[in-house]
């Protein structure tokens, strides 16, 4: 399968599936790159699930089961845990921030 046919296949299961689970908790996650070869791909969490103390449980209990459910050439799914843009802007506010 091609990559471009690989990641539409994972971004509708995260669209559909995942993402409104996740946004039960005003959460949600987004796909960062895939690993046809490795039969992998990554994921980044964004809004409240950003920085959260449980992503690693809802990637074992929610993320990687629904994507390798659906998606079966994936068995892995990793968390790409890169600063997004939405942590750098509250950090920069909270530094740049005067009474």
């Amino acid at each position: 399968m091609e990559t471009q046919e690989l990641t539409e296949k994972i971004e509708k299961v995260i669209d559909e599936i995942i993402n409104p689970k996740l946004m039960e908790h005003n959460g949600f996650i987004e796909l960062v790159d895939v690993f046809p070869e490795d039969r992998a791909c990554s994921v980044r969490f964004r809004g409240q699930c950003s920085g959260c103390y449980a992503i690693n449980d809802t990637l074992k209990d929610v993320v990687q089961p629904e994507i390798r459910k659906n998606v079966r050439e994936i068995r892995h799914v990793e968390i790409d845990d890169d600063l997004d843009d939405d942590v750098w802007e509250m950090a920069k506010g909270l530094f740049t921030h005067k009474d």
